[in-house]
């Protein structure tokens, strides 16, 4: 068998257990797979912390941090928080925000913030939604 046979072969096989899902004692359970935009309730409960900035803070750090410049004044947006669609304003509104009522929170990307909420949200937002309003 030449190299080349030899190559297809492996990719073939490959290629067969990636679409299968592969036959280990691992694959057999299904594992969560977590979103770069959502933290999930099994998420917040998973661990303890003093409000919702420390959480996403340690869960999604990247979404507490606002790029350079976006204006020619030199000027940039701060990422807007909602709680339950209502605007509260910046991200030291986290602060003031216990975990213990939070269901899901949400990383808004700035062009569908923009759609949503019309402009002022180059840095996009983040959208906390309570336990009563997951309901």
């Amino acid at each position: 068998m030449t190299w080349l046979r030899r190559a297809a072969l492996l990719l073939a096989l490959a290629s067969a257990a990636c679409t299968t899902g592969g036959t280990g004692a691992r694959d057999a359970q299904p594992r969560a797979r977590r979103s770069g935009d959502v933290i999930t309730e099994a998420e917040i409960r998973a661990g303890q912390w003093s409000d919702a900035y420390a959480m996403i803070a340690a869960l999604r750090s990247g979404w507490l941090r606002t790029p350079g410049p976006e204006s020619i004044l030199g000027e940039t947006d701060q990422v807007q928080v909602y709680l339950n669609d209502v605007r509260l304003g910046g991200l030291a509104t986290l602060r003031g925000l216990a975990v213990n009522d939070i269901a899901r929170v949400q990383r808004v990307r700035p062009v569908d913030a923009a759609a949503r909420w019309g402009p002022g949200h180059s840095n996009g937002a983040i959208v906390v939604t309570t336990r009563a309003a997951a309901r």
